[in-house]
């Protein structure tokens, strides 16, 4: 009999306990629970303060006070007696400036037909618009009523 207590006694000590599985799997696995423990509480710290630094840093909205367009060129006839004197090729310029500003006198407002925004003839964007596409009006109200807004940059 004392092979069969011997068996038994066997087969309980080599049957490990809840506790034992436990505190094996700590001893083996342990340092590196609480590496990735502590790794992850670090993470997870980092990003609240940095998301709450983000909160206490943010500004309002962004206001822009600027017009979209940029100010229109002022023509002086009083500097284009002096550059047609000195210098020919500036001479032509000035003659065909003064050729468009005569033409510019018969529009008080001018448009393209591809935009639905109406200048001044001095303003430079008026002056990039292809004579093909060019409109002009005598009034700001015949511009209006015919569903052209009046450009920012040059009219106020």
């Amino acid at each position: 009999m004392s092979t069969f207590e011997d068996l038994h006694q066997n087969q309980i000590r080599k049957k490990p306990t809840f506790s034992q599985k436990i505190k094996h799997f700590w001893l083996k696995y342990g340092e590196k629970i609480i590496l990735i423990v502590g790794i992850i509480l670090i993470a997870g710290i980092s990003f609240e303060a940095g998301y709450l630094k983000g909160q206490k840093n943010q500004k309002g909205s962004v206001i822009v006070s600027q017009p979209a367009c940029a100010p229109c060129p002022k023509f002086e006839e009083g500097n284009s007696a002096n550059a047609t004197d000195n210098n020919p090729q500036q001479g032509n310029q000035n003659k065909t400036n003064t050729q468009l500003n005569t033409e510019n006198q018969k529009c008080v407002f001018v448009a393209s037909k591809n935009s639905n925004k109406y200048h001044l003839p001095t303003c430079q964007w008026a002056t990039k618009i292809k004579p093909e596409n060019k409109i002009c009006f005598s009034s700001k109200e015949e511009a209006v009523s015919r569903g052209y807004q009046a450009a920012k940059c040059c009219i106020k």
